[in-house]
C-alpha cells in the first residue's frame, strides 16, 4: 500500500490527503471562480483622489511588515466575508496580499509599484463593502461608531416595523374579516417595505456576492426566504384570500439583524486588540512654555505633541520616546526588560514610553509621536501577530465551511423530498434548518477565545505574538534555558574594586564614560556611585559593542575594557585604562533568582525535561545548573548562539526560554521561544511570547491560561456541533419553524460566548 502524501490547500493552507489541490469543495470553488475586476474609468469615480501621492503618502503605513495601507470593510460580518477578501489578488493583479482583520474589520493591503489604491477601494466597494482608508492617525472608534450607527437605524426601523405589523395581524388572527382584515392587511404591506428596501441591504449583498462569486453564503437563502414570503403574501394580498406572511418575516429579519450586531458589538470589544494607549489616557502632563521658565499648563495625553517640554512627577508613566533633559532620572522599566530593580538614566539619554519615573520631578523633551515610539511599534508587532491565524481557528472555519455545505445539501434533499408531501412545509422546515445551523457561532468562537486568552495574558504581564503558542506550549517535552537573565537575574552587582575605595576623581571619570551607555555594567555604576557626577567634556567619545568605552578627557585617553582574568570565576570584570595602562578595576556579580531552582523542580514533576544552554564560563553555568538541579548532561557552556541554535534543533516538541537579543537563533527553532530578558522589541521579532515580568514563574501561568483555552475552544466546538445536530433535528420534524430558529440562531452565539469568557474568567 503506497504511504499517503501529505500536501496543503492552496487556498486556506490547511492539510489536503493524496496531493489534492483543496481540502474541500468550497475552497475549490472560492479560489476558481474569481476574476479580475476592471476598474471604472469615469471621471467622476469617487475613489480617483487616492492615487494623489499626497493621499498614498497621507494613508501609507510604512512600519507594517504585511501592508502598506489598511482599509476599514463596513459590512464584514462573518468567515464568508474574510475568504472573500483575502482574495483581492485575484480581483487585482498589482495587490500582492490581502489580510484581513477580522476583529477590527480591516484589510491589510500590500501593493506592487504600480498599484492603485483608488482600485482597490473600488474593488472592495464592489465586492459589497463600504472601504475606508485608514491613516497610521486615524483612530478604528470612529469607524466603529459610524458603521454601529447605520446598523442600528436598520435594525429600528425593522424593530419599529415589525412591531406595529404585529399589532396589526392580531386582530386578524382573532377573527377580524370583511373590509377591515384587508385594510390591516394593506398596512402590513405598506410598514414592510421600509424593512424590504433598507434594512435588508446587508443580506442583498451578501446574497448577490453569493451568487456572483458562486461562494455559499448563509445570506442567500436568508434573502430567498424573505422575498419569497414577500411575494407569497403580496400575492395571496391582491387575491384577497391565502396566508400572508408580513409579520413573520419581519420578525424574522429584525431578530437576525439583532444577532448580527450583537455578534459585531462582541468582536469590537473582544478580539479588537487591548491598546496599552489606556497607560496614558486619564493621565495629565505638565507642559512647560520654554526652557528657564517655570509656568506651566496642563494637557491630556493626546495633546502632547513632539518637541514638547513636560514635567514628570513620580509615578507617572512617559507619554512618549523622550530625551531627558534633567541630569539624571530614576525610571521603572519592568514592561521592557520584566524587571523589577530601577535603572538610572543620565542628561542626553533617550527615555522611553512607558517608562515610570520614580524620581520625584524630571523634565523631558518628546521626541516622537505615541505610535512612532518603541512602545507603539510593539504594539504594532503585537497586532499584525494576532492577524495570524493559528491551525485550530483554520480548523473551525474549515468546519464552518462543511457545515454550511452539509447543511445546504441536507436542505435542498429534504425540500424535494418533503415538497410531494407538502410544498409550504417543506420550505419552513428547510429554511429552518437553514437559518438555526448558521455556522457563525462555530466560526466566532474559535477567535473569541483566542483573543480573551491574549488579553487575559497581557494583564498578567505576558505579551503573545502568535496565539498558536498557546497550543504548541501544551506539546512541549523539553525546555532549555539560557542562563543569565533567565535563572539568574541578569542584573549586575558592583561587588568590590581595585583600589577598594575608587576616588571620586575616578568615579567621575568612569561616570563619564559610560553615560551614553544602556549596558548593565553602566546602569550598575549608576545605581552604585550616586554622588558622583557624569558631567565631564569627553571628545573622541564612542562605545565598541561588546567591548567597551573609549574617549579623550583633557588630553589623556581612557578606556573600560573588560577582562577574562578575575579573582572568582563567577564575576564579571572590567577596567579603566589610561594611556594603554590600567589603573582602576571593577568586578560585578550576578545573584541566582529565587524561584528558579523551585521553578525548574516544578517543570521535572510535569515530565518536562530541563537544559541549561549559555555563553557563559563552564564554571559559572554548571554552578547555577546545579543549584537549579539540573544534571551536567544537560549543561551546556562557552556556546555561541549557532551551537544553541542548533541543540534545541536536535529535540522536538521543545520551548526555548532566554534573551530575546542573545538567543534570537534558538527562540526561533524552538517550537515556542519565550523571551524573558532584552529589549521587548527585538525580542518580538524573533519569540513567540514574551514576559514582562522577570523570573519563570509568568511559564506556570501561561501554561495554565493554555490548558485553560484548550479546555474551552473543546467545550465550545463541542456546544455547536451538538446544537447543529440537535436544533438541525428538530427543525427538519418541524418542532422548530423559521421564526423560533431565528430567536434560536443568536442564542447559540450568546451560549458560545458565555462558553468563551467563562473559559476567560
Amino acid at each position: 500500500m503506497e504511504p499517503t502524501t501529505a500536501c496543503f490547500c492552496q487556498y486556506c493552507e490547511l492539510p489536503t490527503i493524496d496531493g489534492a489541490a483543496y481540502c474541500c469543495a468550497a475552497c475549490e470553488t472560492l479560489a476558481l471562480h474569481v476574476r479580475p475586476i476592471p476598474m471604472t474609468t469615469a471621471p467622476n469615480n469617487a475613489f480617483a483622489y487616492l492615487d494623489q501621492k499626497e493621499f498614498t503618502d497621507l494613508y501609507r503605513h510604512s512600519a507594517l511588515s504585511d501592508g502598506d495601507y489598511i482599509i476599514y470593510a463596513e459590512g464584514l460580518h462573518c468567515s464568508s466575508c474574510v475568504h472573500l477578501l483575502e482574495k483581492l489578488p485575484n480581483f487585482y493583479d498589482e495587490v500582492i496580499e490581502a489580510r484581513v482583520n477580522f476583529a477590527q474589520s480591516t484589510v491589510s493591503v500590500k501593493l506592487t509599484e504600480k498599484g492603485s489604491l483608488a482600485h482597490v477601494a473600488y474593488v472592495i466597494q464592489e465586492l459589497g463593502y463600504r472601504p475606508r482608508v485608514i491613516s497610521p492617525q486615524d483612530d478604528l472608534e470612529e469607524s466603529y461608531k459610524l458603521e454601529n450607527r447605520r446598523y442600528l437605524i436598520q435594525i429600528a426601523i425593522a424593530g419599529f416595523c415589525a412591531g406595529n405589523i404585529m399589532l396589526f395581524v392580531i386582530p386578524v388572527y382573532a377573527g377580524l374579516t370583511g373590509i377591515w382584515e384587508q385594510a390591516f392587511n394593506w398596512i402590513s404591506f405598506l410598514l414592510f417595505l421600509p424593512i424590504l428596501f433598507y434594512s435588508a441591504q446587508p443580506f442583498y449583498q451578501g446574497a448577490w456576492n453569493s451568487l456572483k462569486y458562486k461562494a455559499i453564503n448563509v445570506d442567500l437563502p436568508i434573502t430567498v426566504a424573505m422575498l419569497t414570503g414577500f411575494l407569497f403574501s403580496t400575492y395571496n394580498l391582491i387575491r384577497g384570500n391565502g396566508h400572508i406572511y408580513f409579520d413573520s418575516t419581519a420578525s424574522f429579519i429584525f431578530l437576525i439583524l439583532i444577532a448580527r450586531y450583537f455578534l459585531k458589538r462582541i468582536q469590537q470589544t473582544y478580539l479588537a486588540p487591548r491598546q496599552m494607549q489606556s497607560l496614558f489616557q486619564t493621565e495629565k502632563y505638565q507642559r512647560l512654555f520654554s526652557a528657564g521658565i517655570t509656568k506651566t499648563e496642563l494637557i491630556p495625553w493626546s495633546h502632547i505633541q513632539v518637541s514638547d517640554r513636560l514635567k514628570i512627577l513620580a509615578g507617572q508613566n512617559i507619554p512618549a520616546d523622550a530625551k531627558l533633559l534633567s541630569q539624571r532620572a530614576t525610571l521603572d522599566l519592568s514592561l521592557y526588560n520584566g524587571e523589577s530593580l530601577p535603572k538610572v538614566f543620565t542628561e542626553g539619554m533617550t527615555l522611553f514610553a512607558g517608562s515610570k519615573s520614580l524620581s520625584s520631578e524630571i523634565e523631558i523633551q518628546i521626541e516622537t509621536s505615541f505610535k512612532e515610539s518603541r512602545l507603539g511599534q510593539i504594539l504594532k508587532t503585537l497586532d499584525e501577530g494576532a492577524r495570524t491565524k493559528n491551525k485550530f481557528i483554520s480548523l473551525t472555519d474549515d468546519l464552518a465551511k462543511k457545515l454550511i455545505l452539509v447543511v445546504f445539501a441536507i436542505a435542498i434533499l429534504f425540500f424535494i423530498g418533503y415538497a410531494s408531501i407538502d410544498v409550504h412545509e417543506a420550505f419552513n422546515r428547510s429554511l429552518a434548518l437553514i437559518v438555526l445551523a448558521c455556522p457563525c457561532a462555530l466560526a466566532f468562537g474559535s477567535p473569541l477565545t483566542f483573543g480573551l486568552a491574549v488579553r487575559k495574558a497581557q494583564r498578567l504581564g505576558i505579551f503573545i505574538k502568535d496565539s498558536s503558542s498557546l497550543e504548541k506550549l501544551l506539546k512541549v517535552k523539553n525546555v532549555f534555558f539560557d542562563k543569565t537573565g533567565t535563572l539568574t537575574h541578569g542584573d549586575l552587582t558592583l561587588t568590590h574594586s581595585e583600589p577598594t575605595d575608587v576616588p571620586l576623581e575616578l568615579q567621575n571619570i568612569i561616570l563619564s564614560l559610560e553615560a551614553p551607555s544602556y549596558h548593565p555594567v553602566a546602569f550598575a555604576l549608576r545605581s552604585a556611585w550616586t554622588s558622583s557626577s557624569s558631567g565631564l567634556n569627553i571628545k573622541n567619545h564612542h562605545e565598541l559593542l561588546g567591548k567597551g568605552m573609549s574617549g579623550t578627557i583633557e588630553g589623556e585617553h581612557y578606556e573600560l575594557v573588560s577582562f577574562g582574568e578575575s579573582a572568582h570565576d563567577s564575576e564579571l570584570a572590567i577596567s579603566l585604562v589610561k594611556n594603554g595602562h590600567s589603573i582602576c578595576r571593577l568586578y560585578f556579580s550576578d545573584r541566582l533568582r529565587e524561584d528558579s531552582a523551585e521553578s525548574v523542580q516544578k517543570m521535572k514533576n510535569m515530565g518536562l525535561q530541563c537544559f541549561v544552554l549559555s555563553g557563559d564560563k563552564k564554571s559559572r553555568v554548571f554552578e547555577s545548573a546545579n543549584a537549579c538541579g539540573i544534571s551536567e548532561q544537560n549543561t551546556f557552556a562557552e556556546l555561541y548562539p549557532e551551537d544553541k541554535n542548533e541543540i534545541v534543533r536536535m529535540y522536538p516538541h521543545s520551548c526555548m526560554i532566554g534573551d530575546g537579543a542573545n538567543d534570537s537563533l534558538s527562540l526561533q527553532t524552538a517550537d515556542v521561544g519565550i523571551a524573558v530578558k532584552g529589549s521587548v522589541d527585538l525580542s518580538l521579532q524573533s519569540a513567540d511570547i514574551y514576559f514582562t515580568r522577570g523570573g519563570l514563574s509568568p511559564f506556570f501561568e501561561l501554561y495554565s491560561l493554555s490548558l485553560q483555552t484548550h479546555r474551552t475552544l473543546v467545550r465550545n466546538l463541542t456546544l455547536s456541533l451538538a446544537y447543529n445536530t440537535i436544533g438541525g433535528g428538530l427543525a427538519l420534524f418541524g418542532l422548530i419553524n423559521p421564526l423560533l430558529a431565528a430567536i434560536l440562531m443568536p442564542l447559540s452565539s450568546a451560549l458560545i460566548i458565555v462558553s468563551s469568557l467563562w473559559g476567560a474568567r
